[in-house]
């Protein structure tokens, strides 16, 4: 959380079988809390958590103020305020110059409104306390099969506006990520654990995206200098890719163990699988690209799939885990 506060405090005694802390009082309606009222308190494994119940009191506002040496800085700054989860950024800069690096960045953010007043003021309305991480994750992976079925369809027809569709569809895979992204800062407190899970499958779906954006740009280039067999055999590649990671982020949100470990075995056949397919292909610079694009989606749906080898295993905990064979 932005402007977190830190506080050191001693474990003290409370009567024959308890111990306990205290806190800074003016806390507490930071929090919405008052004296009495009822905290939930979970054992994770190195830490102890204290989250408060029933808040209806308005959550306090963070802001940041920013200022770049231009507008693209100035853009970078305001998507780095947004994913950090402030309610406000205030541009120190010219508004001529704060309203265009706003505008190039806007649609990808969320809830980001700019606002009337002395200084130029995005403000953030988004409730991330609400929003569930597991449904970002899902539309993610629903927009990369959309991108997916369009890279597809131009294999199969040749169509360019298939991929001109899945390069904005990029787009839209970047809003989801700056929100779930900005939702797992602002929440990790919850579960801090499975939170960086979220994060890194989050990271690996938006890599897989800019991967098929990167790939479409270079078909589009290459036009009619890619030969039919050439698109027969990338078709055939990003197919495979396709089914992978679509195997591997469903490990991931159904905790299937033997499904996780079934994508981490096939990740090296495949490879090799991608390279043969590929050798008959002229060695240009677009196809060792596309060839480059296959291997980062194939690698970061391996990462989706480690991660959830490693949350099965330990939410698992004091209970065995077999595999079956």
């Amino acid at each position: 959380m932005p402007n977190a506060l830190t506080n050191v405090r001693k474990i003290i005694k409370i009567g024959e079988r308890s111990a306990g802390i205290t806190i800074p009082k003016e806390w507490l309606p930071m929090l919405g809390l008052s004296i009495g009222s009822s905290v939930e308190v979970s054992l994770g494994s190195g830490y102890i958590m204290i989250k408060p119940l029933n808040v209806t009191k308005p959550k306090p506002l963070y802001y940041v103020k920013i200022r770049g040496r231009d507008v693209d800085t100035l853009s970078r700054l305001i998507i780095a305020g947004y994913i950090e989860g402030y309610d406000m950024i205030i541009v120190e800069d010219s508004r001529d110059i704060a309203r265009k690096a706003f505008y190039s960045v806007a649609m990808r953010l969320p809830g980001a409104i700019a606002m009337d007043g002395a200084r130029f003021t995005i403000k953030i309305s988004v409730d991330e306390m609400n929003t569930k991480v597991e449904e970002v994750i899902s539309s993610m992976k629903t927009t990369i099969d959309t991108m997916f079925d369009l890279l597809m369809d131009y294999f199969q027809s040749g169509d360019k506006t298939k991929l001109e569709q899945l390069i904005r569809l990029d787009d839209d895979l970047d809003r989801l990520h700056f929100l779930g992204v900005r939702t797992i800062k602002r929440t990790s407190f919850r579960n801090p654990q499975d939170s960086l899970d979220n994060l890194i499958v989050i990271k690996s779906l938006e890599h897989i995206g800019d991967a098929l954006d990167r790939a479409s740009s270079t078909l589009l280039k290459l036009g009619t200098n890619f030969g039919e067999e050439c698109k027969k055999r990338f078709r055939d590649i990003f197919a495979r890719v396709a089914a992978y990671m679509s195997k591997a982020i469903n490990a991931f949100m159904s905790l299937n163990l033997d499904l996780a470990i079934r994508v981490l075995t096939e990740r090296e056949p495949l490879s090799r699988t991608i390279f043969s397919l590929a050798s008959n292909c002229a060695a240009t610079p677009e196809t060792l690209a596309l060839i480059h694009e296959a291997t980062v989606i194939l690698y970061e749906a391996a990462e989706i799939a480690e991660i959830a080898t490693a949350k099965m295993i330990r939410h698992s905990e004091e209970r065995s885990v077999e595999l079956s064979t």
